[in-house]
């Protein structure tokens, strides 16, 4: 009930309780704020102005609190970890770290949305190379690897290749689009090739008088210059025959001698000329065709054809072919600039996601006209103009209406059509999501809960599994970045095994989006999606659960000889969830030795959100006598005696012993330098747990905290952007919706695209000055 609608009596009584609440929680900051001075006041005074000061202290309120969010927020990571204060200064009781630490967690998250919904704006930014690999697909029927050969996309905010901040425009990449649109254009729209039949008076100088007979004296010579647009063989065929006796004729492609054909002499040569045939190659453009007679005989010409190779289609393809220019193949249109302003409209819409302008279509009619005016083919004519919308800024990035006010407004049905299909696809919206946005009917939100079914049901939400797990997880450098040391393990591992590796968890996802399961499995599953290779490689070959044959995302081609990925169930706790992955395993060692300090903070910072702290510059590597047997284990344990190591190695290390018995490559194993490997683990909270499934159990205790990092980058992900303190509302929100309700991936998916931040756009403080300007 709002305060509005109470009686004037109960109003008060609320509005004292209210305060009530604040004076507490002031009370509350004033206890808290006493106890940080008093442990941490020393290092991080407020008083302290040098760069590297850490002010949290200079908050005097909740609410100045709220607005240093990321810095409380650390302050209380570091009190859960036990990193902080140093181990060297005076600590707080077991019972004090734990209540500072709740309470900050506490009014971080009660705070969260104090100042409102907050839905941040999205810079205009280009596609990146996958982006553009789909839209291509969709747009033209093309399927290209011309993306290959654009620079490689940084990562940045949430660690996706998305992200607008990082996807800069470099010159070479403008030289690269204006390259593959060609291309793509050229394959989509195949050029007619060369007909050509020219009779002898046809040839340059031509023969005015039509009925002579076109003979070539000794070193004469006619000439042809056909325009090629189909590039590629050609057939020459010449007709000519000797006239008094044997001589020789050359043929000359743009100067340069492509055939010699002898004229032998015939006692009765007759009217019978002799068919000479040769290949000649020919690229796009005017070429010259000379024929010459180089022999010391004159040599009469018959006629000349040339013919190009034309490229069958599929219905696929005559299909776009149509769509594309109006007409079928070989086929001319009645009303040729008629045609290509209708055909322009659709094509220059669907290219820029969003209506065409009367201004930008007939700014690509004009390419059209400029064509035509040189009398070339219409088919040539709307390649032309094709070939400028692909390179035109508003195909190439995701532009949207910049913000006009400082409060959360909706953006239009057609930017969110757009948000919508390269969240899940990568790509352009289809047919029925443009029709949607085009009658206004998108941003409702039970419209927007089919499309998001329909779409995730598409095969091309692949994407969607491929990407974001395997940059959220890392496995996507598995095989290229990331690789075992191939002195030490020469013929262990295959280029398919890293292969499998890297489809492994992206598998795993896809399931459990399929069949609806909670995303908690991704670390606590009991069961293994894997093909016949590593079934082989984790020694599980004869305990097949075979629940789907394969799956509605096809795995890499190059892994379908080691056959489909099948579920596994796996019973002995060695396998089962992203942690019992070769792929990881691999990803967070070294190439020639396993490392459970990057494990550890694989763990805490991928699957918890956990920051770790970069190592000091000084920090020796791990050695040990030439003669010592020590396990990295026992290593490490040298190395973080001083105290100024072991505050962030009590941290780290434990995750990343429980997963011990595993090897570079992923194998289970049961000694390393001939000890028993020990895969116990004791958390600064002193918890202790043992191997992968103790290591479950405690990151099944930490749901909360695993679900907010899912969440953050679902979100970090579906958005493109980084992420800041405001976002923390929405983030607070979807993980609680997780913790107490449907806790499926899809589940995930639809409410990250009904939250505030993916349907709305409002302006950022920059933007908010630029706009008072």
């Amino acid at each position: 009930m709002k305060i509005s609608q109470t009686s004037p009596l109960l109003a008060a009584a609320l509005l004292t309780s209210l305060a009530t609440c604040a004076s507490a929680a002031e009370l509350k900051f004033e206890q808290v704020h006493a106890s940080l001075t008093k442990f941490c006041g020393d290092c991080h005074s407020a008083d302290d102005d040098s760069e590297e000061s850490v002010l949290f202290l200079k908050a005097n309120s909740v609410e100045e609190l709220s607005q240093m969010r990321s810095l409380w927020a650390s302050v209380a990571e570091q009190l859960n970890n036990r990193t902080m204060p140093p181990p060297d200064e005076e600590q707080p009781t077991e019972k004090e770290r734990l209540e500072l630490a709740g309470w900050i967690d506490e009014t971080l998250r009660e705070t969260a949305c104090a100042q409102g919904p907050f839905a941040g704006s999205i810079t205009t930014r280009r596609l990146n190379r996958i982006e553009y690999t789909n839209t291509i697909r969709d747009l033209l029927g093309v399927e290209t690897d011309a993306a290959v050969t654009f620079p490689v996309d940084g990562s940045g905010g949430e660690g996706f290749d998305n992200n607008g901040e990082t996807l800069f425009l470099p010159p070479i990449l403008l030289e690269r689009y204006l390259e593959a649109a060609s291309d793509i254009v050229d394959e989509a729209l195949p050029s007619q090739p060369l007909t050509l039949r020219l009779d002898p008076h046809e040839l340059t100088p031509k023969q005015k008088k039509t009925d002579e007979l076109r003979v070539l004296e000794s070193k004469q010579a006619v000439r042809c210059f056909p325009r090629i647009y189909a590039p590629g063989k050609h057939e020459l065929s010449l007709q000519a025959q000797p006239v008094e006796a044997a001589s020789e004729i050359v043929v000359k492609v743009d100067g340069i001698v492509a055939e010699r054909f002898a004229v032998a002499a015939r006692e009765n040569p007759g009217n019978f000329p002799v068919t000479f045939e040769t290949s000649i190659q020919l690229s796009k453009g005017f070429h010259a065709i000379e024929i010459r007679c180089s022999g010391p005989a004159p040599v009469q010409l018959n006629g000349l054809k040339i013919d190009g190779r034309s490229r069958k289609l599929n219905e696929q393809q005559k299909t776009f072919y149509r769509r594309l220019i109006g007409v079928n193949l070989d086929e001319e249109p009645e009303q040729p600039r008629q045609l290509a302003r209708t055909q322009l409209e659709r094509f220059v819409s669907r290219a820029f996601r969003r209506p065409a302008t009367d201004t930008e279509i007939e700014k690509y009619l004009q390419l059209f006209d400029r064509s035509a005016e040189r009398n070339e083919p219409y088919l040539e004519s709307m390649k032309l103009a094709i070939k400028g919308v692909l390179v035109s800024s508003h195909f190439l990035f995701r532009v949207e209406t910049p913000p006009s006010s400082p409060q959360p407004e909706p953006i239009s049905d057609f930017e969110l059509a757009s948000r919508l299909s390269y969240f899940l696809w990568g790509s352009m919206p289809d047919e029925e999501l443009w029709q949607l946005a085009a009658a206004n009917e998108l941003q409702d939100e039970e419209t927007l809960r089919k499309q998001i079914e329909r779409m995730l049901d598409d095969p091309r939400s692949r994407y969607l599994t491929e990407e974001f797990v395997g940059q959220w997880l890392g496995t996507r450098e598995v095989g290229a970045r990331v690789a075992p040391d191939t002195g030490k393990f020469k013929g262990e591992f295959t280029t398919e095994l890293l292969l499998g590796f890297r489809e492994e968890p992206i598998q795993l996802f896809a399931y459990i989006l399929e069949e609806d399961r909670s995303l908690m499995e991704l670390v606590t599953a009991d069961y293994v999606i894997a093909n016949k290779r590593l079934r082989k490689h984790y020694g599980l070959e004869e305990k097949t659960e075979k629940d789907k044959a394969d799956w509605p995302w096809s795995p890499n081609p190059q892994l379908k000889s080691d056959g489909p990925f099948e579920k596994v169930s796996v019973e002995n706790g060695q396998r089962g969830g992203v942690l019992g992955m070769g792929g990881v395993h691999l990803l967070t060692s070294y190439p020639n030795r396993t490392s459970p300090v990057l494990r550890g903070g694989w763990v805490l910072e991928t699957l918890l959100g956990i920051h770790v702290p970069n190592p000091p510059p000084d920090i020796p590597e791990l050695k040990k006598g030439k003669k010592e047997k020590l396990t990295v284990r026992q290593q490490l344990a040298k190395h973080r005696e001083p105290s100024a190591c072991s505050a962030c190695h009590n941290l780290i290390d434990p995750p990343g012993f429980a997963l011990d018995h595993y090897d570079v490559l992923g194998r289970w194993r049961e000694k390393e330098e001939g000890q028993p490997i020990d895969a116990s683990a004791t958390f600064p909270s002193g918890e202790t747990v043992e191997g992968l499934p103790g290591l479950k159990e405690m990151l099944l205790k930490r749901k909360a905290d695993y679900y907010r990092q899912t969440t953050r980058k679902m979100l970090g992900f579906a958005l493109g952007r980084s992420l800041d303190d405001r976002d923390d509302c929405v983030i607070n929100q979807l993980t609680e919706h997780l913790l107490n309700g449907n806790d499926t991936p899809r589940a995930l998916i639809t409410q990250v695209v009904l939250s505030t931040p993916f349907r709305y756009r409002q302006q950022g403080t920059a933007e908010q000055h630029h706009a008072g300007e």
